[in-house]
């Protein structure tokens, strides 16, 4: 007869993916070889106590829970600082309705779960594609057939929507470039202090256009510091954030955009909040709303042509300059919230040591 605990160590031992298990209170209880190996150990001997948030950091929105055996992107934090990305699933071991411990799985193996993941991108990927391309060539072939039978405003009317989808196909394959470069941790950015009044004045002005039917407000607090950032991706966090703010939001409304400091965990951080009279977001939409090719399901996104990428690549964006963002939203103001570390002297001086 073959126990119980041979078994367990035997599947332990031989498990490609990282297997983490920790106690009711989240400390680290035991690992397998794959996990150890993962986080740069020798043995367990550096693993066995330590809370499981130290090693696995899932990128979940704030206050939503994760959702019990189903992979989530996670950052695991090897040795010397190192970071690697991986779906991870946590589960919860229970005794009755007592909760004992917890199940962590680092899933390194390319298995169903990453192979599905993989599949239903290039599925939609190839979706988006389609359909720009199925404008470009019906009314290119409407045009060719004609033979000059269209009168002016015709030819002007379908040579400006050949125009318009396949600009619509530029932003789609600038932001595939963008999330693979994020994906693939070869995102260059250059760190500094950046002055956040200005750069929000600059998109301000880039969006003039768009916002003409509505109302920006700026309100951002006195001394403000700078903010810790790479000026590009600052900018193209907040344009991201502003320009969905005036497209899903009814003309004549007001877009709010608010600054100030706060301190968490005694860090002193940026808060940015950007702020809108939209009709929200649902509730159950919300923990989705981050996610690759989301688009809610509403009458104004639908009239509204997107690539359903721009809060994926803000959310990775935020992440990458060691920021935070949120959502929360009820009918007539959505708002999102971005934490940004402040441009201390430290980190300025640091950055000088640093340079050769």
């Amino acid at each position: 007869m073959i126990s119980n605990d041979l078994i367990y160590r035997s599947l332990m031992e031989q498990l490609a993916d990282g297997i983490v298990i920790s106690d009711a209170y989240g400390k680290i209880v035991s690992v397998n070889a794959a996990a150890i190996k993962l986080l740069g150990q020798d043995d367990d001997s550096k693993l066995i106590g330590l809370p499981v948030s130290t090693v696995i950091d899932i990128q979940k929105e704030a206050n939503t829970p994760i959702e019990p055996g189903v992979p989530q992107q996670a950052t695991v934090h090897g040795k010397a600082g190192s970071k690697l990305n991986f779906p991870v699933s946590q589960t919860e071991m229970r005794e009755g309705k007592s909760i004992k411990g917890h199940l962590s799985i680092i899933y390194t193996s390319p298995g169903n779960t990453v192979q599905q993941a993989q599949t239903d991108f290039v599925s939609t990927v190839s979706h988006e594609l389609r359909t720009p391309l199925t404008s470009i060539k019906g009314f290119a072939d409407t045009i060719l057939r004609a033979q000059g039978k269209l009168d002016a405003s015709q030819q002007k009317r379908y040579v400006g929507i050949i125009k318009d989808q396949a600009d619509r196909l530029t932003r789609l394959v600038e932001d595939l470039l963008a999330v693979s470069r994020l994906e693939s941790k070869k995102l260059q950015l250059t760190i500094r202090a950046v002055d956040l009044p200005e750069a929000i004045e600059r998109v301000e002005l880039n969006l003039t256009e768009k916002a003409s039917n509505h109302k920006i407000v700026v309100q951002t607090a006195q001394g403000l510091p700078q903010v810790w950032a790479d000026a590009d991706r600052l900018e193209q966090i907040l344009t991201n954030l502003m320009d969905n703010a005036i497209k899903y939001s009814p003309p004549k409304t007001m877009v709010t955009v608010n600054a100030k400091t706060i301190f968490e965990d005694g860090k002193e951080m940026i808060e940015l909040a950007v702020i809108d009279q939209g009709a929200g977001i649902a509730s159950d939409q919300l923990p989705k709303i981050f996610a690759k090719f989301s688009r809610l399901d509403s009458p104004l996104v639908r009239q509204t042509e997107g690539t359903g990428l721009g809060l994926y690549i803000t959310r990775s964006l935020v992440l990458a300059l060691g920021g935070d963002i949120s959502v929360s939203s009820e009918p007539g103001r959505t708002t999102f919230t971005v934490k940004l570390p402040v441009a201390s002297r430290e980190r300025q001086a640091a950055l000088g040591r640093d340079k050769p």
